[in-house]
């Protein structure tokens, strides 16, 4: 799998849906860097795993739809809205995002992630 696509694909797919941890030994380098908005780290797998972990057990049966994406070259733009329930409020909650990721060597090696808590572009 070093389609650029496929690669973001199953990140979407394997790892934010379906919670599978262990497909991120598989689709990301050791170490990752990512971009936020609290600014840029370089994280293992593990590391990534334990946060993935929290995030998807905040946003309970999160359903996520892709809004748009664009591939150019090696780097794939992903706009995607998820929706579910927030346990720490007990609320539906939706979140609109904006993931860039670099693919080297059929794995995501650097990722840029902005989130909007409560935005939906889909509407």
């Amino acid at each position: 799998m070093s389609d650029p696509l496929t690669v973001s694909q199953a990140w979407w797919d394997e790892v934010w849906r379906d919670g599978d941890l262990d497909a991120v030994d598989r689709l990301f380098t050791d170490p990752l860097t990512r971009h936020t908005g609290s600014g840029s780290e370089t994280v293992g797998r593990s590391a990534y795993k334990a946060r993935l972990a929290e995030a998807q057990r905040v946003l309970s049966r999160a359903n996520t739809t892709i809004d748009d994406r664009v591939v150019d070259g090696d780097t794939v733009w992903t706009r995607a809205t998820s929706s579910g329930i927030n346990r720490e409020t007990g609320e539906r909650s939706v979140m609109t995002w904006l993931l860039v990721q670099r693919v080297d060597g059929g794995r995501i090696a650097e990722q840029w992630v902005s989130t909007f808590p409560g935005v939906d572009w889909t509407a």
